[in-house]
Protein backbone atom coordinates (compact mmCIF):
# COMPACT_ATOMS: atom_id res chain seq x y z
CA UNK A 1 0.00 0.00 0.00
CA UNK A 2 2.79 2.44 0.89
CA UNK A 3 4.58 2.24 -2.45
CA UNK A 4 1.26 2.58 -4.26
CA UNK A 5 0.48 5.68 -2.20
CA UNK A 6 3.83 7.24 -3.08
CA UNK A 7 2.73 7.07 -6.71
CA UNK A 8 -0.34 9.12 -5.81
CA UNK A 9 0.53 12.68 -6.77
CA UNK A 10 -1.83 14.32 -4.29
CA UNK A 11 -0.67 12.23 -1.35
CA UNK A 12 2.96 12.93 -2.20
CA UNK A 13 2.30 16.68 -2.35
CA UNK A 14 0.44 16.52 0.95
CA UNK A 15 3.25 14.55 2.58
CA UNK A 16 5.88 16.94 1.24
CA UNK A 17 4.04 19.98 2.62
CA UNK A 18 3.60 18.44 6.05
CA UNK A 19 7.19 17.22 6.25
CA UNK A 20 8.48 20.63 5.17
CA UNK A 21 6.28 22.50 7.62
CA UNK A 22 6.78 20.37 10.71
CA UNK A 23 10.44 19.49 10.26
CA UNK A 24 11.47 23.11 9.72
CA UNK A 25 9.14 24.33 12.48
CA UNK A 26 10.94 22.01 14.90
CA UNK A 27 14.09 23.94 13.97
CA UNK A 28 12.40 27.33 14.52
CA UNK A 29 10.74 28.18 11.18
CA UNK A 30 7.63 30.32 11.79
CA UNK A 31 5.77 29.85 8.48
CA UNK A 32 2.32 28.31 8.77
CA UNK A 33 1.34 25.11 6.99
CA UNK A 34 -0.84 27.14 4.61
CA UNK A 35 2.12 29.38 3.76
CA UNK A 36 4.29 26.32 3.27
CA UNK A 37 1.69 24.87 0.89
CA UNK A 38 1.64 28.11 -1.12
CA UNK A 39 5.42 27.99 -1.51
CA UNK A 40 5.65 24.31 -2.45
CA UNK A 41 2.54 24.03 -4.62
CA UNK A 42 2.41 27.44 -6.28
CA UNK A 43 5.89 28.91 -5.88
CA UNK A 44 4.12 31.83 -4.19
CA UNK A 45 6.05 33.82 -1.62
CA UNK A 46 3.72 35.07 1.15
CA UNK A 47 4.20 38.73 2.05
CA UNK A 48 6.82 39.56 4.69
CA UNK A 49 8.35 36.06 4.36
CA UNK A 50 11.86 35.79 5.71
CA UNK A 51 14.23 34.66 2.93
CA UNK A 52 15.80 31.93 5.03
CA UNK A 53 12.42 30.54 6.09
CA UNK A 54 11.30 30.53 2.46
CA UNK A 55 14.25 28.40 1.33
CA UNK A 56 13.97 26.11 4.36
CA UNK A 57 10.52 24.93 3.27
CA UNK A 58 10.96 25.31 -0.50
CA UNK A 59 13.89 22.91 -0.52
CA UNK A 60 11.61 20.04 0.48
CA UNK A 61 9.99 20.34 -2.94
CA UNK A 62 13.21 18.90 -4.36
CA UNK A 63 14.51 16.68 -1.57
CA UNK A 64 11.50 14.31 -1.35
CA UNK A 65 11.70 13.39 -5.08
CA UNK A 66 15.44 12.82 -4.60
CA UNK A 67 14.77 10.38 -1.76
CA UNK A 68 12.36 8.45 -3.99
CA UNK A 69 14.95 8.52 -6.77
CA UNK A 70 17.61 7.11 -4.43
CA UNK A 71 15.20 4.39 -3.35
CA UNK A 72 14.54 3.31 -6.94
CA UNK A 73 18.24 3.45 -7.87
CA UNK A 74 19.33 1.46 -4.84
CA UNK A 75 16.57 -1.10 -5.36
CA UNK A 76 17.52 -1.65 -8.99
CA UNK A 77 21.23 -1.89 -8.21
CA UNK A 78 20.76 -3.94 -5.03
CA UNK A 79 22.51 -1.22 -3.03
CA UNK A 80 21.88 0.57 0.24
CA UNK A 81 21.76 4.24 1.14
CA UNK A 82 25.35 5.49 1.30
CA UNK A 83 27.23 8.45 2.76
CA UNK A 84 27.46 10.24 -0.58
CA UNK A 85 23.69 10.09 -0.96
CA UNK A 86 23.28 11.46 2.56
CA UNK A 87 25.56 14.35 1.66
CA UNK A 88 23.49 14.99 -1.46
CA UNK A 89 20.30 15.10 0.62
CA UNK A 90 21.99 17.64 2.88
CA UNK A 91 23.06 19.68 -0.15
CA UNK A 92 19.45 19.91 -1.35
CA UNK A 93 17.75 20.56 1.98
CA UNK A 94 20.33 23.22 2.93
CA UNK A 95 20.48 24.89 -0.51
CA UNK A 96 20.72 28.69 -0.25
CA UNK A 97 21.10 28.35 3.52
CA UNK A 98 24.77 27.56 4.16
CA UNK A 99 27.93 27.72 2.06
CA UNK A 100 29.20 24.23 2.88
CA UNK A 101 26.02 22.38 1.94
CA UNK A 102 26.63 18.70 1.22
CA UNK A 103 29.92 18.67 3.11
CA UNK A 104 30.71 17.04 6.42
CA UNK A 105 31.77 19.32 9.26
CA UNK A 106 35.44 20.31 9.43
CA UNK A 107 35.33 21.80 12.92
CA UNK A 108 33.85 20.15 16.03
CA UNK A 109 30.25 20.94 16.96
CA UNK A 110 28.16 20.51 20.08
CA UNK A 111 24.49 19.92 20.86
CA UNK A 112 23.36 22.48 23.42
CA UNK A 113 22.83 20.84 26.80
CA UNK A 114 23.95 17.38 25.64
CA UNK A 115 26.02 15.26 28.04
CA UNK A 116 28.10 13.75 25.23
CA UNK A 117 30.46 14.95 22.53
CA UNK A 118 29.53 14.56 18.87
CA UNK A 119 31.85 12.69 16.52
CA UNK A 120 35.11 14.43 15.75
CA UNK A 121 35.21 15.68 12.13
CA UNK A 122 37.83 13.19 10.96
CA UNK A 123 35.73 10.31 12.34
CA UNK A 124 32.42 11.31 10.73
CA UNK A 125 32.73 9.18 7.54
CA UNK A 126 33.69 6.10 9.57
CA UNK A 127 31.02 6.56 12.23
CA UNK A 128 28.33 7.24 9.64
CA UNK A 129 29.22 4.14 7.64
CA UNK A 130 29.22 2.10 10.85
CA UNK A 131 25.74 3.43 11.62
CA UNK A 132 24.50 2.39 8.17
CA UNK A 133 26.12 -1.04 8.44
CA UNK A 134 24.65 -1.61 11.89
CA UNK A 135 21.20 -0.58 10.73
CA UNK A 136 21.41 -2.93 7.76
CA UNK A 137 22.37 -5.79 10.11
CA UNK A 138 19.53 -4.99 12.51
CA UNK A 139 17.00 -4.78 9.68
CA UNK A 140 18.12 -8.11 8.24
CA UNK A 141 17.91 -9.69 11.70
CA UNK A 142 14.48 -8.26 12.48
CA UNK A 143 11.61 -10.69 12.88
CA UNK A 144 8.85 -8.21 12.09
CA UNK A 145 8.09 -4.58 11.21
CA UNK A 146 8.14 -3.57 14.88
CA UNK A 147 11.77 -4.62 15.20
CA UNK A 148 12.60 -2.89 11.92
CA UNK A 149 11.01 0.29 13.21
CA UNK A 150 13.05 0.04 16.42
CA UNK A 151 16.23 -0.30 14.38
CA UNK A 152 15.37 2.78 12.30
CA UNK A 153 14.61 4.82 15.42
CA UNK A 154 17.82 3.67 17.09
CA UNK A 155 19.78 4.73 14.02
CA UNK A 156 18.31 8.23 14.41
CA UNK A 157 19.87 8.42 17.87
CA UNK A 158 23.20 7.39 16.36
CA UNK A 159 22.97 9.91 13.52
CA UNK A 160 22.22 12.82 15.82
CA UNK A 161 25.10 11.84 18.11
CA UNK A 162 27.45 11.79 15.12
CA UNK A 163 26.05 15.20 14.05
CA UNK A 164 27.94 15.00 10.72
CA UNK A 165 27.10 18.49 9.42
CA UNK A 166 27.59 21.90 10.93
CA UNK A 167 23.86 22.62 10.42
CA UNK A 168 20.77 20.75 9.23
CA UNK A 169 21.41 17.52 11.14
CA UNK A 170 17.89 17.25 12.51
CA UNK A 171 16.25 17.76 9.13
CA UNK A 172 18.55 15.29 7.38
CA UNK A 173 18.20 12.78 10.19
CA UNK A 174 14.41 12.81 9.88
CA UNK A 175 14.67 12.48 6.09
CA UNK A 176 16.88 9.43 6.52
CA UNK A 177 14.25 7.81 8.76
CA UNK A 178 11.71 8.51 6.02
CA UNK A 179 13.97 6.84 3.46
CA UNK A 180 14.41 3.69 5.55
CA UNK A 181 10.68 3.43 6.19
CA UNK A 182 10.11 3.46 2.42
CA UNK A 183 12.91 0.97 1.80
CA UNK A 184 11.37 -1.45 4.29
CA UNK A 185 7.75 -0.82 3.26
CA UNK A 186 6.93 0.61 6.67
CA UNK A 187 4.41 3.42 7.06
CA UNK A 188 6.43 6.65 7.42
CA UNK A 189 5.65 9.23 10.08
CA UNK A 190 5.88 13.00 10.38
CA UNK A 191 6.99 14.30 13.77
CA UNK A 192 4.78 17.31 14.35
CA UNK A 193 5.90 20.66 15.68
CA UNK A 194 3.52 20.30 18.63
CA UNK A 195 5.59 17.29 19.71
CA UNK A 196 8.91 19.14 19.61
CA UNK A 197 9.46 19.11 23.38
CA UNK A 198 8.70 15.40 23.63
CA UNK A 199 10.88 14.63 20.61
CA UNK A 200 13.83 16.62 21.98
CA UNK A 201 13.46 14.93 25.37
CA UNK A 202 13.44 11.51 23.67
CA UNK A 203 16.63 12.39 21.78
CA UNK A 204 18.39 13.68 24.90
CA UNK A 205 17.62 10.50 26.81
CA UNK A 206 17.89 8.11 23.84
CA UNK A 207 14.53 6.80 25.03
CA UNK A 208 13.69 4.12 22.48
CA UNK A 209 10.50 3.04 24.27
CA UNK A 210 8.96 6.53 24.12
CA UNK A 211 10.25 7.09 20.59
CA UNK A 212 8.60 3.91 19.38
CA UNK A 213 5.32 4.87 21.06
CA UNK A 214 5.43 8.29 19.40
CA UNK A 215 6.30 6.80 16.01
CA UNK A 216 3.53 4.20 16.20
CA UNK A 217 0.94 6.87 17.04
CA UNK A 218 2.13 8.99 14.12
CA UNK A 219 2.09 5.99 11.80
CA UNK A 220 -1.61 5.52 12.56
CA UNK A 221 -2.29 9.13 11.62
CA UNK A 222 -0.28 8.74 8.42
CA UNK A 223 -1.94 5.46 7.50
CA UNK A 224 -5.42 6.99 7.85
CA UNK A 225 -4.40 9.92 5.67
CA UNK A 226 -2.79 7.62 3.13
CA UNK A 227 -5.93 5.48 2.88
CA UNK A 228 -8.11 8.54 2.25
CA UNK A 229 -5.97 9.61 -0.69
CA UNK A 230 -6.01 6.11 -2.15
CA UNK A 231 -9.79 5.95 -1.74
CA UNK A 232 -10.18 9.27 -3.53
CA UNK A 233 -8.02 8.00 -6.36
CA UNK A 234 -10.05 4.80 -6.65
CA UNK A 235 -13.31 6.79 -6.69
CA UNK A 236 -11.99 9.00 -9.50
CA UNK A 237 -11.02 5.92 -11.51
CA UNK A 238 -14.50 4.45 -11.06
CA UNK A 239 -16.21 7.66 -12.13
CA UNK A 240 -13.90 7.88 -15.12
CA UNK A 241 -14.73 4.32 -16.20
CA UNK A 242 -18.48 5.10 -16.13
CA UNK A 243 -17.97 8.07 -18.44
CA UNK A 244 -16.48 5.91 -21.17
Amino acid sequence: MLLKALENENYLKDLTIRMAHHSTAIEGNTLTQDQTASIILDGFIPSHTNEREFFEVRNYRFVIPKILEFYQQNLQNNQKLNTNQIKELHSIVMDNLIENKGQFKVIPNLIVGANFETSKPYLVPTHLQEMLNNLDYQINSAKDDDQKLEAILQSHFHFEKIHPFNDGNGRVGRLIMFYFCIENNITPFVIQKEQKSLYISILRESNLTEFKKLAKDLQEIELNRLQIFLSQQKEKQIRKSFKR
